[in-house]
């Protein structure tokens, strides 16, 4: 009987080893397709789903959205959006960004499906970003405050007031001549602060 055990668990160990041999095969000979333009397949769509909401749950902040709704905030939100985010998740000039799918897994178009998550797993998505789908991290670039309010406005903005839509539909067509850009630096290499940015 001890021999029978101990031949299970020599061929447990040999599966494993053996298996693990054969994927790291499968990786080390370039097999593996990693180019944007394959779908991820089943079982890795279902690893990677799993893990990224485990994660999201395990360390988005409990807690509700601080910012209070209203214009000025969605007004901030609107334009912090149209600056940082539209290119990829579509905008006021279009709602379906035209990369939408040449990332794998494509890009979640979020003003032409406002998202049901809750505010605190976008806030923890959009701060920390999501490794190895394009979405960075937008922490270095942005106050916690801004992207709350970015959050309010994805959340409102399929029902925004009309100040706010005009002021989104307005931030989506640039800066005016003469206003500088939010980042733009002088010829010292010093940030401007010109009224344009002042939110």
């Amino acid at each position: 009987m001890k021999r029978f055990v101990g031949g299970v668990i020599v061929g447990i160990i040999a599966t494993i080893v053996l298996g693990f041999c054969g994927v790291y095969l499968y990786l080390y000979t370039g097999a593996f397709p990693v180019g944007a333009d394959n779908p991820p397949g089943k079982l890795e769509r279902s690893m990677a789903n799993m893990a990224v909401d485990q994660a999201v749950g395990s360390n988005a902040p409990k807690q509700e959205n601080p910012t209070q709704i209203n214009s000025a905030n969605l007004i901030e939100g609107a334009r912090e959006y149209e600056e940082h985010c539209s290119f990829c998740h579509g905008g006021a000039k279009s709602k379906t960004s035209p990369l939408a799918h040449s990332f794998n897994p494509p890009v979640p178009q979020i003003i032409n499906r406002v998202p049901h998550d809750d505010d605190s797993d976008l806030f923890w998505i959009t701060k920390h970003g999501i490794r190895m789908t394009g979405m960075p991290t937008w922490d270095k670039h942005l106050t916690d405050e801004e992207i709350w309010k970015i959050i309010a406005f994805v959340k409102h903005s399929n029902a925004l007031p009309p100040d706010v839509q005009a002021a989104w539909q307005q931030a989506a067509e640039g800066p005016k001549s003469g206003e500088a850009h939010v980042g733009d630096h002088d010829e010292s290499g010093e940030q401007s602060h010109s009224s344009a940015n002042q939110h």
